[in-house]
């Protein structure tokens, strides 16, 4: 039996090839994950108002959506973000805000909460969120002013914040992070709050800026909770306004066009971060089974998975045939072919001895027994077999060419004068 070691190495890699493919968590997917977007750009799809994403190879113009939604960046980079499409650094809060002002575009920033460890674990735990004195260095790029969080825990707190539209909703927030009242400059004024402090505000001096302290009330994790799901329509649509056109989820935090690029379809420098997409769920799936299939190719190329089944047709009998004739002539080039047709011989008697007598008889008794049974039916042809076969057996590597072919021709006109099947004598 062959070693079966190699089989078992293989059963072993593809048993991890299915772990690292579908069990391990796939920490790059930040879109899936607890702390991405792709809830709520399905959840408000799903209430009619269109969404389109941000993309870093094609330029977004005012006149193409309604309101921008994104995240503020921290310097320390502990906060999570989507990998390959980080924000572009601190400049990109002047550019935000160059960008609301200038066209005249809602944009909703939202606060930072947690660490890049949900994503990996898709677990939000208490030890999981971001220092407030992180969030604050980065609110100090926004405002100069005492405009400070507060996180309250442990626990949840529910609310039921009004946004001027219809009934309340009900919120749930785990440690829920809020602005704290009294350092609201006077120029900015709360939109919806809890008791605890206020969840989103606007100032004066850029109206089109709100900021919302809680990212919860809009990622994947925080929308299963309660009605913050609704809560999050309701702001949207309050935002917006009576524009119609697409709402901008921007991960990429670029600066926007005045108006629709010309020429979105030129060619862009490429780069090593095009190329892993190659190499992102669920592509990596891909490669991942054609690896393990070359695997086993390359593996199994070598082996026979049994024996040679042999080939139904004409073609081997023709083969033996062949083999029987080359044997033959290689025999009598070797000057054996004399001892080779007594050993013929031998066999053949022996095996018309058990065709008659059964199992068992193909011995010298039961070749004695065969021209026993013979000559009763036929002595002189009995004594002719019996001459000619005790000659080939006992002489045939001794005789001459001619003698040998003129034994052969008696002893085989003897053996078709009787077919030598059972029966009763000839009397």
């Amino acid at each position: 039996m062959r070693n079966s070691g190699p089989l078992l190495i293989l059963v072993a890699f593809l048993g991890l090839a299915a772990l690292a493919l579908f069990w391990l968590p796939r920490g790059g997917d930040f879109d899936q994950s607890p702390l991405g977007s792709k809830g709520l750009q399905l959840w408000l799809e799903a209430k009619g108002i269109s969404v389109v994403r941000s993309n870093t190879h094609v330029n977004r113009a005012r006149s193409q959506i309604s309101l921008r939604i994104l995240s503020l960046p921290m310097s320390n980079g502990e906060a999570a973000a989507p990998a390959g499409e980080e924000h572009t650094g601190d400049a990109a809060l002047e550019n935000w805000s160059y960008d609301a002002i200038n066209h005249e575009l809602p944009t909703l920033i939202t606060m930072p909460k947690w660490r890049g460890s949900v994503q990996r674990d898709g677990i939000a735990r208490q030890s999981d969120l971001v220092d407030v004195t992180g969030i604050h260095d980065a609110l100090d790029k926004i405002d100069p002013l005492d405009f400070r969080l507060d996180r309250h825990g442990p626990g949840f707190e529910e609310a039921q914040p009004g946004l001027g539209q219809g009934q309340p909703v009900k919120i749930a927030l785990y440690e829920a992070q809020t602005f704290d009242r009294a350092s609201l400059p006077r120029r900015c004024h709360e939109l919806a709050g809890m008791p605890s402090g206020a969840l989103v505000v606007q100032c004066e001096d850029n109206p089109f800026v709100y900021l919302l302290s809680d990212p919860d009330l809009l990622n994947n994790h925080g929308l299963a909770l309660a009605d913050n799901a609704s809560f999050a329509v309701s702001l949207v649509t309050l935002l917006r306004g009576a524009d119609e056109k697409p709402v901008y989820l921007d991960t990429a935090g670029l600066p926007l066009d005045s108006e629709k690029p010309v020429d979105e379809g030129r060619t862009y420098e490429r780069s090593a971060s095009d190329f892993k997409r190659f190499f992102a769920y669920p592509l990596s799936v891909i490669w991942g089974v054609l690896l393990v299939v070359a695997a086993i190719c390359f593996w199994r190329g070598a082996y026979r998975f049994g024996p040679a089944l042999p080939e139904a047709s004409a073609n081997t009998e023709l083969s033996k045939t062949a083999a029987i004739d080359a044997t033959a002539r290689l025999l009598r080039l070797s000057g054996n072919d004399g001892r080779m047709t007594g050993q013929f011989v031998l066999h053949l008697l022996a095996d018309k001895a058990q065709l008659v007598f059964g199992p068992g008889a193909g011995n010298e008794a039961g070749i004695e027994r065969l021209f026993q049974r013979l000559a009763r039916r036929d002595q002189a042809a009995a004594k002719a077999l019996h001459s000619s076969a005790q000659a080939l057996i006992d002489r045939g590597h001794r005789m001459t060419r001619a003698d040998l072919h003129r034994n052969l021709e008696i002893f085989r006109k003897s053996l078709e004068q009787d077919d030598f099947r059972p029966g009763r004598p000839k009397i």
